[in-house]
């Protein structure tokens, strides 16, 4: 009996161990402060690294409704310009990635503006959305040659 229980705890042991680096691998996302009023919803996709990323499908909801969605262009840029003032819910979806999403208050809509929103896509599941000023953003992306 000593030698069965000997041996049923050596395999759970085995799997714990065996488990352990997926665990250790395992990311904690921190829930970002909500993002400042804008007067606009538009804004970037790009990965930590600075690479833009085409073709992810952003989505503006109010009140869990669908109400916009398009693609980022070739510069993972998108541009919702003809929505008016109100609370939303931005999403972004690039394939074989988890959605990411933020709240966002739209006031005083403009179609220009000096803020855009950049949503760092983060392989490891914890992605951010920030204000950011849209001539030194495009700048730290694509730096002169």
């Amino acid at each position: 009996m000593r030698h069965v229980r000997a041996v049923i705890a050596a395999l759970g042991a085995a799997v714990l161990l065996l488990l352990s680096p997926s665990l250790s691998l395992a990311t904690t996302c921190i829930d970002l402060p909500p993002l400042k009023p804008v007067h606009r919803i538009c804004g970037v996709v790009y990965f930590p690294n600075g690479d833009q990323i085409a073709k992810a499908q952003v989505t503006v909801l109010q009140a869990a409704k669908e109400i916009a969605a398009e693609e980022t262009d070739n510069y993972g840029k998108f541009s919702f310009d003809h929505l008016e003032a109100g609370n939303y819910e931005i999403r972004v979806h690039v394939q074989a990635l988890r959605v990411a999403s933020t709240q966002v208050v739209l006031v005083h809509p403009k179609e220009k503006t000096e803020q855009e929103i950049a949503v760092d896509i983060s392989l490891a599941g914890c992605h951010s959305f920030s204000l950011v000023n849209s001539k030194k953003f495009e700048t730290k992306l694509n730096p002169p040659a």
